[in-house]
């Protein structure tokens, strides 16, 4: 789910840029989550890892000692409508996968689609280099281009003797 909801973004209303607004003017720039505060404000939009992050930090933030830390961030304004949009795109994709998932049982081809609540992956494979192949100190070991060049000869020799 987050990987499909991860670029989006959202257009913070006016209400709680104008709640950002004002907790700015009043605070010192050196204040905790003043920064945050200017770039919400300049750009008007939050994506979803941010807006997930900052509804993180407002739910542990303690609202009794940083009040105008919590209020930089967006306070209560932000904190419900971070939450109802988060909701509301989480719930839309599972919404999706739902629907998708009755639309095969229905019409029977499930043994023909992927279920679309299991992610996907597809297995690397494995390149390893033999072990015989790599050159080192050992004389015993070791397996040169000569080496190799004699043995494709022997290996013709013996294909031509089959024949």
């Amino acid at each position: 789910m987050n990987s499909q909801l991860k670029d989006k973004e959202f257009i913070i209303p006016d209400n709680i840029i104008k709640h950002l607004q004002f907790y700015v003017s009043q605070q010192p720039s050196d204040t905790d989550g003043i920064i945050r505060c200017q770039e919400l404000i300049q750009s008007r939009k939050v994506n979803y890892g941010q807006l997930k992050r900052i509804l993180h930090d407002m739910k542990y933030v303690d609202k009794k000692n940083k009040l105008s830390t919590y209020n930089l961030w967006g306070g209560a304004p932000m904190e419900t409508w971070g939450t109802i949009i988060l909701n509301n795109a989480r719930n839309q994709i599972k919404q999706n996968k739902e629907s998708k998932r009755r639309a095969q049982s229905i019409s029977g081809i499930n043994g023909f689609e992927k279920n679309p609540f299991n992610k996907t992956h597809e297995k690397q494979p494995s390149f390893k280099i033999p072990t015989n192949m790599i050159k080192s100190n050992s004389n015993k070991t070791s397996f040169s281009g000569s080496d190799s060049l004699k043995l494709f000869e022997e290996i013709s020799r013996i294909k031509k003797l089959m024949l």
